[in-house]
């Protein structure tokens, strides 16, 4: 049976999880159905509940008319289309082959979503999320139907470099055939990894996390997931009814996740035991490795492994009336607790407990750093945020990073503040774990415990620098680019459009230009597009950020051109008419710098013709040709030369023109002495032509 202080050891109040999002963006009313690639139509009037995951919705589609059906992804998650090209790769008849994903569009040419389509050969579904799995399969049935097909796919997900992350009971099918002798396992790319999982499915560290904040799972998870799998076909009673999920994570600590999933009425024995176990292994360095289990199928036999449990205390701690006799989970819930743990720490009871009771030297001196690295900020405001993040940390390093009512693993923290940003929720909580010292405390002791930490603290450094200012190319968009690189764009302009490259980016404005001819917005490329692309592709974006950050209007529009053509140049998108008709159509600026009149006129018949080329190139040929903007320059200065001197002339005039009589004097004088000088001259040539003209030479 299970151990009675199961309860008594992290009992949760109540459980707060990710809800999904119903809200669905519904079909255009002049048709129910949406395109995608020109192959694919899919009915958005008929769901499929058979593969809705709690998240997402599921419609019926076709593909050159063959049956399929359709995930349609949710804004506020990333689905994980990176994998798409490599999952397409697996051929195994237990997977959905992926048909087709991308934008699906209206009747009118609207996009309605972002589709992922697989083909329908998965049958119906064996399970529903909240059955109860106790069925007592013999361990040979176990095996054939369930354990040999899944891990036979994680083998062939694996040379692809790719892990499932939803390998659960509601996400296995029959095939189509009541008698089918081996399952098959749904879709696995519309969601963050494991997002839809549930508690009992992952190990007991990932379990503690938010489910968007879980971060990229291992294949060694996915043989977790099997495990309990296996262990609910071979049990012949559920010793988890009823748990919240609090109480699943506490109980998988104090009995082990064996002993948790299958309780005290069954007893298994021979190689299953030995599968079993190795599969269920807490230790993630224990568990068996997929070669280990391919071995074990081949027949060899392994050694058993025994399971490492963490350590239990001689005498409860208690908070809140719950008594704790494991750190890991008292820390998992302490953050519920905040004042009681507060009161703990000072008075010294939370220390004396782990120094006496846990009999723990290396905890005890990272809870010591814990207060004291808290208690440099002060006990003042914001005392209690960064003193429960530690002393969470300080229990339980290995476990997800618990701070201000949020709870993930650095691979995840991109999805959580991804999640946040698009639900509009308060950015606060998350820019300030980067600018807090937490962070750097979380980093300090994982390093302790040999993890490699260089890659994140390398990018917790960046999100700190692109925090202190908020220029067009920083602030919490680049964050959000930064820290995750499946996010679409999301620029007001494009965000319907799902971007997730560059060249996607480009074509969504192409599109979106070509619907809105008559009232396109007088920025192109805003905040969010440039954060976008220079993390997509900073080749493109970094040699024109200069201009990008210029007040000066005629210095962005030139970035934008410059940007834009580059990715054209670049790639195979093709012809671009819409986009170079919206740029000509906002190029005044562009022709206001030039100086000549009769140029601008010229530059601007020029622009008219090749509006429609679809060629950025040759917008930037016009405006950036560097023999028209030396003459420009050259003409311009002789004109300011000429403007100088007449300018210097006219002063003059005016200045003479002010007193008359005096200027008039003047000139008399000056004429006069002209004249007296010419006389003058005129009569000493004269009296020399006479004196030396009379006399004779001998």
């Amino acid at each position: 049976m299970t151990d009675k202080k199961t309860k008594t050891d992290g009992e949760p109040s109540k459980e707060k999880t990710a809800k999904p999002n119903d809200t669905q963006a519904k079909s255009d009313s002049k048709g129910s159905y949406a395109t995608l690639n020109k192959h694919t139509e899919i009915d958005l009037e008929t769901e499929l509940p058979d593969f809705a995951n709690g998240y997402l919705k599921a419609y019926a589609a076709t593909h050159q008319g063959r049956p399929c059906f359709a995930m349609k992804t949710d804004e506020h998650y990333s689905p994980r289309i990176s994998l798409c090209e490599n999952y397409k790769l697996c051929a195994n008849n237990s997977l959905p082959a992926l048909i087709d994903h991308g934008i699906g569009y209206n009747a009118d040419n609207r996009p309605v979503g972002y589709f992922i389509v697989y083909s329908d050969t998965l049958g119906k579904r064996l399970y529903q999320k909240d059955d109860i799995i106790a069925p007592g399969w013999k361990a040979d049935h176990v095996l054939e139907r369930l354990v040999v097909p899944l891990i036979h796919i994680l083998k062939d997900l694996q040379t692809r470099d790719i892990s499932h992350g939803n390998i659960r009971a509601d996400n296995l099918y029959d095939g189509g055939k009541t008698t089918s002798e081996t399952v098959r396992l749904g879709e696995a790319l519309s969601l963050p990894s494991t997002m839809a999982q549930p508690v009992v499915f992952e190990t007991i560290e990932r379990g503690m996390a938010d489910p968007v904040g879980r971060g990229m799972p291992l294949i060694s998870d996915d043989l977790y997931a099997i495990g309990v799998l296996m262990a609910m076909h071979l049990r012949s009673y559920d010793p988890l009814k009823g748990k919240s999920d609090s109480e699943i994570i506490s109980s998988k600590v104090l009995n082990g996740s064996y002993a948790a999933l299958v309780g005290g009425n069954d007893r298994f024995s021979g190689g299953v035991l030995e599968l079993l176990r190795g599969l269920l292994m807490d230790d993630a360095k224990q568990r068996w490795s997929l070669d280990e289990v391919l071995a074990w199928m081949d027949g060899r036999r392994l050694s058993p492994k025994q399971p490492v449990k963490k350590k239990k205390a001689t005498r409860a701690i208690n908070m809140n009336g719950i008594s704790y006799y494991y750190a890991s989970t008292f820390a998992h819930n302490i953050s519920k607790n905040p004042q009681e743990t507060v009161t703990m720490v000072e008075n010294n009871e939370l220390t004396h407990w782990v120094e006496r009771s846990l009999s723990d030297e290396d905890m005890s001196l990272r809870l010591v750093n814990a207060v004291k690295t808290a208690s440099d900020g002060g006990t003042g405001a914001g005392y209690w945020d960064r003193l429960i993040p530690r002393i969470s940390i300080a229990l339980d390093p290995t476990a997800p990073i618990r701070y201000k009512n949020h709870s993930f693993f650095m691979d995840g923290y991109g999805d959580v503040f991804a999640e946040a940003y698009i639900k509009k929720n308060s950015l606060a909580k998350l820019t300030s774990f980067l600018t807090d010292t937490i962070s750097l405390y979380w980093i300090t002791e994982c390093a302790n415990l040999n993890m490699d930490v260089s890659q994140y603290a390398s990018q917790i450094d960046k999100g700190r620098s692109f925090l202190k200012t908020n220029s067009f190319l920083t602030g919490t968009e680049r964050c959000l680019y930064f820290y995750n690189d499946t996010v679409h764009c999301l620029s007001p302009i494009v965000k319907d459009y799902y971007a997730r490259t560059p060249i996607e980016y480009v074509a969504a404005l192409e599109h979106f230009a070509g619907l809105n001819k008559d009232a396109l917005p007088d920025t192109i490329i805003d905040k969010h597009g440039a954060c976008f692309l220079i993390e997509r592709d900073n080749r493109v974006v970094e040699p024109f950020s200069f201009d990008l950050n210029s007040p000066e209007r005629f210095r962005y529009i030139l970035a934008n051109i410059q940007i834009l053509g580059a990715i054209q140049k670049f790639s195979n998108i093709g012809k671009l008419p819409n986009i170079t008709q919206w740029l000509v159509q906002y190029s005044a600026p562009l022709i206001e710098r030039f100086h000549s009149a009769k140029l601008k006129k010229k530059i601007q018949s020029q622009l008219q013709a090749k509006k429609t080329s679809g060629n950025i190139q040759d917008i930037m040929d016009i405006i950036e040709d560097p023999k028209l903007i030396r003459d420009d320059q050259l003409d311009f200065r002789s004109a300011l030369k000429e403007y100088r001197a007449l300018t210097i002339e006219r002063t003059q005039l005016e200045l003479k023109l002010k007193n008359p009589r005096h200027n008039a004097e003047k000139s008399g004088r000056e004429w006069a002495m002209t004249l007296s000088g010419i006389i003058s001259t005129l009569i000493v040539l004269g009296f020399i032509m006479v004196h030396y003209g009379t006399e004779s030479p001998f």
